[in-house]
């Protein structure tokens, strides 16, 4: 049987079947796979929720709450921060150092910048030093350098214990910082080094004073326990002293009654007495100039 154009009905059919192929293979190219619109739908509702999230305002209650969105996906895949270790405080409690890092209960080790915590600490004035170490997956070490107290150091009524190199620690509110060394006056503080030197030449004198003055930034004065001042050169301060030792093992002039005994001099040693010391004193020499002859 031919078609009506001729053709063999065996071709026609080939033909039919050829161009209907190609239509399936042109139509498979846009097929949507299943499943697809159902991951679009559910796409599309959780960005909505976020939206809806962000718009309404919960996320600044979720942050409240739970830290920042990272971090709170980091602790829930075992990112949190479990364990602190605090190391090279003496003067500091542990859970003083962690509260003056700053460090957010809420944060995670991932997304913690070390940087913002030695910062923190660094502006204490008892830390000298501060290293922040994370260590995964959920540990952080803090090791800090402490400021040791070295002095008292005491200005316009207020009085503050200092390190070694000036540095006001805190307040004087602990009878413990006794002990320490106590200076007086305007940068005072910054030379306590040179102070406790200074002591440090006659170590039996010093167990006596009670404070050094710094007098307008060139010498010191000392005020012993009984209230005596000691009237120190700017230059050769030691050897000064040395010599007043010498003379007051043997003299007793600190327990005599007088004020200041004044140093400045190389070659004498002036006493200032108290007032009833001085009137006692005119009256004994009036005393002798009449038993001599004389006339007061």
């Amino acid at each position: 049987m031919k078609s009506w154009l001729g053709k063999p009905a065996e071709a026609i059919a080939l033909y039919r079947a050829s161009r209907a192929a190609r239509r399936r293979a042109r139509s498979g190219q846009f097929r949507i796979r299943r499943g697809i619109g159902s991951s679009l739908a559910l796409l599309f509702l959780a960005i909505s929720g976020i939206a809806g999230f962000f718009i309404g305002g919960h996320d600044a209650g979720f942050r409240r709450e739970y830290g920042t969105i990272p971090d709170a996906l980091a602790r829930a895949f075992g990112f949190g921060i479990r364990q602190i270790a605090v190391e090279g405080a003496s003067e500091l409690a542990r859970d003083e150092v962690i509260a003056l890092s700053g460090l957010d209960a809420r944060a995670s080790l991932p997304f913690l910048d070390p940087k913002d915590l030695q910062e923190n600490l660094a502006r204490v004035p008892l830390i000298a030093e501060a290293t922040i170490t994370k260590l995964y997956p959920d540990r952080l070490r803090i090791d800090i350098r402490e400021r040791m107290p070295y002095a008292i150091w005491q200005l316009d009524g207020e009085v503050k214990v200092v390190a070694a190199d000036g540095t006001a620690i805190e307040p004087f509110n602990d009878a413990r910082f006794l002990r320490l060394p106590h200076v007086v006056g305007k940068e005072a503080n910054l030379r306590v080094k040179e102070y406790a030197i200074l002591l440090e030449a006659v170590p039996e004198l010093g167990a006596k004073v009670r404070a050094g003055t710094l007098v307008a930034g060139r010498r010191w004065d000392l005020k012993l326990l009984n209230g005596v001042d000691l009237k120190l050169p700017e230059e050769g301060a030691e050897e000064a002293l040395r010599r007043f030792w010498t003379l007051e093992k043997e003299h007793k002039l600190s327990e005599r009654a007088v004020l200041a005994i004044d140093l400045r001099l190389p070659d004498r040693i002036a006493l200032r007495l108290t007032e009833e010391a001085a009137a006692q004193h005119a009256e004994d020499v009036a005393a002798r100039i009449k038993k001599l002859g004389g006339r007061v």
